[in-house]
């Protein structure tokens, strides 16, 4: 079975979403696209079925939507998983019962990722076990692993305007969607990012589908994204991808250039001049710069804060590859630009 990684993965790494009760007991009584995230159970998971046998394992858990068990859902687990292309073998497999639980009897011991496809869907998520790993779940011989109750939201919450790729050139601009209906969501959670830095705009409650927003002071590109709760404050739906808009009739830009070092150069150790395009709304500008060779990436300028658009870094760098960025912030202390991350190799 081929698993197709759902472009969210990486922000569900890291985001928690684990939803366990993740214990283990020695004997019987003693676990495009779809998420999960925690899922608060009034009481605790309980496997009451049979021990597993000699020198095997069980993982026992519990799939939710809505606040309902959700049956019929594929749920995997892959012994050899990596980020960046998900299941690398032939996963197990087993389906969701009635209640929504379900079982992986008799497996052998080792570290597994668990995935869930969700509903008609082709894509899966990875579950999380809490320390931002997806394949950190340990089936121990003689035990069973409960992994305890998940909720999954839908990803069908359509967005409307500004469309996709949309040119805007008012300054508060409304972003709309799809009212959500069956179960009527209760509230909107709405997002908003700059397409440069790793800056939020905002992250709003919104009550209605529509919501006027106040963009970044200069000109930039933005992805915008709506989730979906229900009553009782859990997430129901989501926009499967996030839309994006660009602004190009401000002055400036939030996506500023590095002008030296070049990205990738060689140069000696003395005398580096850090220097990068001025933004002219900009009241000061953070630098963030680390020796990328050493093993615990010691900052060598940890968000320095300085006023003009260049700096001299003093003393004599060591021989090494550097990594660095730059963020930019009006005087209010907004962010309101950044440039890529760069690097440069000081010879020895």
């Amino acid at each position: 079975m081929q698993q197709k990684i759902p472009y969210f993965l990486w922000l569900l790494l890291l985001t928690f979403l684990t939803g366990c009760d993740l214990w283990e007991s020695d004997v019987a009584g003693s676990p495009e696209d779809s998420s999960a995230e925690t899922a608060v159970a009034d009481e605790e998971l309980t496997y009451t079925g049979d021990p597993p046998v000699d020198g095997k394992g069980n993982v026992f858990g519990e799939i939710h939507w809505n606040g309902r068990g959700v049956p019929d859902l594929e749920v995997a687990l892959c012994p050899d998983f990596s980020t960046f292309s998900g299941c690398n073998s032939t996963p197990l497999t087993t389906i969701t019962d009635a209640n929504g639980q379900y079982l992986f009897k008799d497996i052998n011991p080792g570290v597994y990722a668990l995935s869930v496809r969700v509903f008609d869907t082709e894509d899966w998520l990875y579950i999380s076990n809490g320390i931002l790993s997806s394949s950190a779940f340990d089936v121990t011989a003689g035990k069973t692993l409960t992994i305890g109750y998940q909720d999954i939201f839908k990803l069908d919450l359509k967005l409307l305007t500004p469309g996709n790729g949309a040119t805007v050139a008012v300054e508060k601009p409304w972003l709309d969607w799809n009212d959500y209906q069956n179960p009527q969501a209760a509230y909107y959670k709405v997002s908003l990012f700059p397409d440069q830095g790793d800056a939020i705009v905002f992250d709003k409650r919104a009550e209605e589908s529509t919501l006027e927003v106040e963009l970044l002071p200069v000109s930039c590109g933005y992805r915008w994204s709506v989730e979906a709760y229900n009553e009782e404050r859990t997430k129901i739906a989501e926009s499967p991808e996030p839309f994006t808009f660009t602004v190009t009739s401000l002055p400036g830009s939030c996506l500023l250039a590095i002008q030296a070092p070049t990205d990738g150069a060689e140069i000696p150790g003395d005398n580096i001049l850090l220097d990068w395009d001025d933004s002219p709304l900009a009241a000061s500008y953070k630098i963030l710069m680390w020796n990328d060779d050493d093993p615990d990436r010691t900052n060598v300028l940890d968000f320095f804060e300085v006023n003009e658009s260049s700096y001299e870094i003093p003393g004599l760098l060591l021989p090494a590859r550097y990594v660095w960025s730059i963020s930019a912030y009006d005087k209010d202390g907004r962010k309101i630009g950044a440039t890529e991350i760069s690097d440069f190799v000081v010879r020895p």
